[in-house]
């Protein structure tokens, strides 16, 4: 291993996809970083530098377009090739400019998809592949939308948008204390932009006078069935929020918090500041 060789991060949810990748990188001299969802993907290019990234775009914790748009914004999108890599891809066609994905190759079969996978490689590292701004979908053997997979995600990016479209602050908290979402209302509330919270512990989003109540309220409804949710007001440049915090349960299992944030104002008029 020199510091002349390339480094590549794989983030899929799959683990033996994410063997298959990074093996198939190995052999073409790259070093390989690993990760399981979109939150662990963030978590190792804070501390590495790689040459090239591919991502699935369906991810757990920090969806696929969320950590696309994330990457793009925090290293400006001309630090390394981002590569979109997704048996979602076909079903996406029409919007593959929201993703923000340097480039796009379809899953398909495992033989077919080694050997388009050693092309596509092998006309980057020659710089011999087309503009990326071309958005062109490398596909596997023929390809077709599933209207099963179009239905899913059509639900999936109904869901988000509720939330995006909320008028109160929702922050989704991962079980570790780390955000892995916030809505647009949130970051405005907060003053901050989702790069700078993804993956940040919650706490350090308060004043420290605050953070006592936020760790309390943590824990209770965590460890406390009967509590349902925990409420105590907090300041964000100089605006009383209520801030209200829910356990995430899924199959009786704890996976996070929701953190909600309503501005004093919305439910007194007389809360504007403090």
């Amino acid at each position: 291993m020199t510091d002349m060789q390339k480094k590549a991060l794989v983030v899929d949810n799959d683990f033996f996809f994410v063997e298959f990748l990074s093996d198939l990188l190995v052999k073409r001299g790259y070093q390989v970083f690993k990760a399981y969802n979109g939150k662990q993907g963030i978590a190792q290019l804070e501390d590495k530098t790689v040459d090239i990234l591919f991502s699935d775009l369906i991810l757990q914790k920090v969806d696929g377009r969320q950590f696309f748009k994330f990457i793009r914004e925090k290293y400006n999108g001309n630090h390394f090739p981002m590569v979109a890599l997704s048996g979602s891809m076909i079903e996406q066609l029409g919007s593959l400019a929201e993703i923000g994905a340097d480039y796009y190759i379809a899953k398909g079969p495992i033989d077919q998809l080694t050997v388009k996978l050693n092309e596509f490689l092998a006309g980057l590292e020659t710089q011999s592949l087309f503009p990326a701004s071309e958005h062109k979908v490398l596909a596997t053997g023929n390809v077709y939308p599933r209207r099963d997979a179009m239905e899913l995600m059509n639900s999936l990016y109904f869901h988000q948008a509720v939330i995006d479209c909320a008028a109160v602050g929702i922050i989704i908290v991962d079980d570790d204390t780390r955000i892995i979402n916030a809505n647009p209302t949130a970051l405005d509330i907060i003053g901050n932009s989702s790069v700078d919270v993804l993956n940040r512990p919650i706490a350090d989003l308060f004043a420290a006078e605050e953070r006592v109540e936020l760790i309390d309220g943590l824990k209770q409804v965590k460890r406390q069935n009967d509590t349902k949710k925990v409420s105590f007001y907090a300041t964000f440049h100089s605006r009383l929020s209520d801030t209200t915090i829910s356990a995430i349960k899924m199959q009786d299992n704890f996976v996070g918090w929701v953190v909600v944030l309503t501005p004093a104002y919305l439910n007194d008029p007389n809360g504007l500041t403090v």
